[in-house]
C-alpha cells in the first residue's frame, strides 16, 4: 500500500506528536509501522548546520557528528565571514570548534566530508586562497592540517579521489550553491574547455580535468540550439558506490523570452578518468538524485513536460520507471547504507513547512516523520531545506531545521527503529 501524506497524517500517533514538535518531535511515535523520536541536536543562540544532503555527517564509531556554526542565516556569506567548523557530540549535542571556514553557504555548508581514508578522525572540507577555492584535509585529534589546490565536490567511498567543480562559476551563475567573491577564470566564455569537473588525488593533490563544459556543450547544441547564447556550468557531481563512474548535471539558465527564467539541466555520467561519457536524463527539468547501487539511480525530472516524478533507471539503459507517485513530492532523496530505504523531504508552500519523509524500498510504504516550520528561510538563497543525511548504521538520519523558540538553524536527528 502506499501512504500518501493525508494517509499518514491520519495515525493518531503522529497526529498527536506534530502540534507540539512541528519543528522538533519529541519522544516517541509510530507512522506506517516504523518507530521513531526527533529531536534537535544543536541548540541556539549560535546557528548549527552541515548543509549538503547524502553525505553522513557522523564519524566512524558515531561518536562525533561535524557540523557548520555561524552568528547569522540573513544573508549570503562575504568572503571575510567565516563559519567555525566543529564536533558536535551526538549524545550531549555540544559543539566544540576545531577550524574555521570562508568557502561555505547556507545550501551545500563547505561540503565536508569525513575522509574515507581516516574515517574516525580525517575530514576535507573547502575553503579559500585568496579568491581562489581550495581545500583542506584536517585530522581532528592532532590537529594535522594539509591543503589541496582545488575545492572538494565530491569524494569517492574509497578515499582516493575527489571530483572538483569552480566555485567562482557557481558562484556567478547559481549563488546559492557557489561561495561570494569567488574567481570564475572564464567568465565572457559560455563553454570553456579549461573548465569543468576536476579529478584531484587526494593523497597527491594532482588534479586533471576530466569532462570539459566545452565537450557537453557541444553535445547538447545539436539537439538543443536554444541554448547557444546560454552559459553553461556543472554541479552536483557524485560516485555511484563502487567508485567506477559518477553523475554530474550540465546547466543553463533558460532563454530570455521564457516568462520565468528556470534552470535547464542534463544528467551525465561517465567513468572516473572521464571516459565512456553519456547522457542519462533528458534536457529539461531535473532536480535530485542519488545511487541506488553501482549502476541505478534515483533521479527527479520531467518525462513529459509539467509531470516531474521519481524514476529509477540503469545508468545507461532507457529503463526509466516511476515509483512513489502518490507519496513524492521532489525533495531530496537519499538512500540507506543498504539500499533498503530511502529518507527525502518535501516543502508545503502554503503552509512554509517542509516534510521529513520516509519510504520502504521493499515495501513501497511510505511516511511521513515531521512538519518543520520555515518562515522566511521556506525558499531562496537562504533557505533551510532539511537536507537528510543517513548515519553509517542506518538506523538514524540528520537533517538542517529551525528550532521554533528561538528560530535559529540546528542539526536534528531522527532516530528510526527499522
Amino acid at each position: 500500500m502506499m501512504f500518501s501524506r493525508r494517509t499518514v497524517l491520519r495515525s493518531a500517533s503522529l497526529a498527536a506528536c506534530l502540534p507540539a514538535a512541528r519543528a522538533a518531535c519529541a519522544g516517541r511515535a509510530v507512522a506506517a509501522g516504523v518507530p521513531y523520536t526527533i529531536r534537535a541536536l544543536t541548540s541556539g543562540p549560535r546557528h548549527h548546520f552541515f548543509g549538503y544532503y547524502g553525505i553522513t555527517p557522523w564519524n566512524q564509531s558515531g561518536k562525533y557528528l561535524i557540523s557548520l556554526e555561524s552568528g547569522f542565516q540573513d544573508h549570503l556569506p562575504r568572503p571575510d565571514e567565516p563559519a567555525a567548523i566543529g564536533l558536535v557530540d551526538a549524545v550531549t549535542g555540544k559543539f566544540d570548534k576545531i577550524a574555521e571556514t570562508r568557502a561555505w553557504n547556507f545550501q551545500q555548508g563547505a561540503m565536508m566530508h569525513w575522509d574515507p581514508s581516516r574515517p574516525e578522525t580525517g575530514i576535507l572540507f573547502n575553503e579559500r586562497r585568496g579568491d581562489d577555492i581550495i581545500s583542506v584535509a584536517l585530522d581532528v585529534r592532532s590537529g594535522q592540517r594539509r591543503e589541496l589546490p582545488r575545492a572538494v565536490s565530491a569524494v569517492s567511498h574509497n578515499g582516493r579521489w575527489a571530483l572538483s567543480l569552480t566555485y567562482g562559476r557557481l558562484a556567478r551563475l547559481r549563488p546559492v550553491v557557489g561561495y561570494v567573491g569567488a574567481r570564475d577564470p572564464n567568465p565572457a566564455n559560455p563553454a570553456p574547455d579549461s573548465d569543468g569537473i576536476f579529478r584531484m588525488d587526494l593523497a597527491s593533490g594532482k588534479t586533471r580535468l576530466i569532462v570539459p563544459i566545452a565537450e557537453v556543450y557541444a553535445r547538447l547544441l545539436q539537439a538543443h540550439p536554444e541554448i547557444k547564447p546560454r552559459q553553461m556550468w556543472f554541479n552536483h557531481a557524485l560516485f555511484n558506490r563502487n567508485d567506477t563512474r559518477f553523475l554530474f548535471f550540465a546547466r543553463v539558465w533558460s532563454v530570455p523570452e521564457e516568462e520565468k527564467k528556470q534552470l535547464a539541466s542534463a544528467m551525465f555520467t561517465a567513468n572516473v578518468d572521464g571516459s565512456e561519457l553519456r547522457q542519462v536524463i533528458p534536457f529539461g527539468r531535473i532536480s535530485h538524485y542519488d545511487w541506488l547501487d553501482d549502476r541505478r539511480i534515483l533521479a527527479t525530472f520531467q518525462m513529459k513536460k509539467g509531470e516531474e516524478k521519481y524514476y529509477l533507471f540503469t545508468d545507461g539503459q532507457d529503463d526509466y520507471r516511476s515509483f512513489g507517485d502518490d507519496f513524492f513530492r521532489g525533495g531530496h532523496p537519499t538512500f540507506s547504507p543498504d539500499g533498503n530505504w530511502i529518507a527525502t523531504d518535501a516543502g508545503d508552500g502554503k503552509k512554509k513547512e517542509k516534510l521529513l519523509m520516509l519510504y520502504s524500498m521493499k515495501t513501497g510504504e511510505g511516511q511521513v516523520l515531521g512538519s518543520f516550520p520555515m518562515r522566511e528561510y521556506m525558499s531562496g538563497d537562504l533557505r533551510c531545506d532539511l537536507h537528510p543525511r543517513w548515519n553509517r548504521a542506518g538506523n538514524a538520519v540528520c537533517f538542517d531545521a529551525l528550532e521554533p523558540k528561538s528560530w535559529t538553524r540546528q542539526l536534528h536527528v531522527s532516530q528510526l527503529e527499522l
